[in-house]
């Protein structure tokens, strides 16, 4: 017969002693239970009384709810077993109940009530963020998939890529994790039409603010990348698709003691970065002869400020104090035409910016940030000439292909006339996004 170790011994007798009641045992799986249920039991009732309020409202402002219109999406489903088969009725099902599961995370009663006060109270005081952002050093505020870009594993290791395929939604079409088919097709397609690609890879707050993440960076520490990406800009130039890397022009004029390049608590860079930017893409272009001669007096800035809640502090749903505290004002320029009108793209320009939220920061007024005065606006105010642009704020790097190309094979003939395209993303979608081919057209 084994001897046990004694420490063994001693933890099996106190195991033994341990000794949970019946009562007990089921008024804790009852409370569980009933934990587990309390949305499904609260949400219907509360969406009932809501219902019943809105009912003497016109009948545009009436909502079905979210119970309802599950149950409407379910009967949908069972409906079309007979019209459209068995495996796209489960189809159908799938896709309501996984919307379902993300608007009640999102939109619910208890959500709307237990979350905010809870957030604010782990925030505040224990330091802990939420699954989408971390608190950082000096109310600094952080998005989680960009700290995973820096801290994972390479986005071109072939088992990262497997397992991303894997991982995938089983009712979509799986994503194409590897950024280099996808970006030599745009290149080959652009030069075609006699038009040059140049790719603008957008480094995202970590890269160069890991100080205020953690004290193990000081304020001086290179820009951060993640492993893969030297090996991206290598094969970049393998296959000869021009791109220009600011992550070292921002990083310099950090250290000359400019301002901090990002804003403090949204995960975008700040005005004075983009103009940087601006200045380092106008003179690659003037390099390169990609644009005409600067016609003086074309566009002036005009300074001016703007107060506002960055998009990290919003996923943490935070206090009135917290708000107040996460707010934060900037300075920047803008871009007004020879006529003091504003800035307006020019779809007959030589330039065109595709690109996403990055170049929309300071342009779009539903960002909260002000409007003219952001990438494509600097870019013309460098130049002095026109620019072009079609920039999305959600969809990553799929979407804002998608829109090229929709725009190119419009009536509208986007790419007439150009000499170039610059491709705007976020180094994060290198990690995450979906970068499948395209239909050839």
């Amino acid at each position: 017969m084994t001897m046990l170790p004694a420490r063994e011994q001693q933890a099996l007798r106190e195991v033994g002693r341990t000794a949970i009641s019946a009562p007990v045992s089921w008024t804790l799986v009852l409370l569980f239970l009933l934990t587990i249920a309390s949305v499904g039991l609260l949400e219907p009732v509360v969406e009932d009384s809501h219902h019943g309020d809105a009912a003497e409202e016109p009948a545009g402002d009436q909502s079905p709810g979210l119970w309802r219109e599950f149950a409407a999406g379910v009967s949908d489903s069972f409906r079309a077993i007979r019209s459209e088969g068995l495996i796209t009725a489960n189809h159908q099902l799938q896709l309501t109940m996984d919307e379902f599961e993300v608007r009640l995370e999102e939109e619910s009663f208890l959500r709307r009530v237990i979350l905010p006060p809870l957030q604010g109270f782990l925030s505040s005081y224990l330091g802990v963020g939420n699954e989408q952002a971390y608190l950082g050093r000096s109310d600094w505020l952080f998005y989680r998939p960009d700290v995973d870009y820096v801290t994972g594993r390479g986005f071109l290791e072939e088992d990262v890529q497997r397992a991303r395929i894997l991982q995938s939604d089983p009712w979509a079409d799986p994503p194409r994790p590897d950024p280099i088919p996808a970006l030599r097709q745009l290149e080959a397609e652009l030069q075609a039409r006699g038009v040059h690609l140049l790719l603008l890879p957008t480094p995202v707050k970590p890269v160069l603010e890991p100080s205020s993440f953690s004290r193990r960076f000081s304020p001086g520490s290179p820009p951060l990348q993640n492993p893969s990406y030297e090996e991206f800009c290598r094969r970049l130039g393998d296959n000869r698709i021009d791109f220009l890397d600011v992550a070292p022009d921002l990083w310099r004029m950090r250290q000359a003691g400019s301002e901090r390049q990002y804003l403090r608590t949204d995960t975008h860079w700040a005005p004075e970065a983009v103009e940087q930017v601006a200045l380092s893409l106008s003179r690659r272009l003037i390099d390169r002869g990609l644009t005409g001669k600067p016609v003086a007096g074309a566009y002036f800035r005009r300074q001016g400020e703007v107060e506002n809640l960055g998009d990290i502090a919003r996923m943490l749903t935070p206090t009135p104090a917290q708000t107040e505290r996460w707010r934060q004002r900037v300075t920047s320029h803008r871009v007004v035409d020879a006529s003091g009108h504003p800035w307006r793209s020019d779809p007959r320009a030589e330039v065109l910016l595709l690109g996403d939220s990055f170049s929309n920061i300071y342009s779009d007024p539903s960002l909260g940030w002000g409007i003219g005065a952001g990438l494509a606006e600097q870019l013309s105010f460098f130049l002095q000439r026109p620019v072009d642009k079609i920039a999305l704020n959600a969809g990553g790097a799929l979407a804002a292909r998608r829109a090229l190309r929709r725009h190119r094979l419009g009536s509208t003939g986007r790419l007439e006339g150009k000499r170039v395209v610059i491709y705007q993303f976020a180094v994060r979608e290198l990690r995450q996004g979906d970068w499948r081919l395209l239909g050839v057209d």
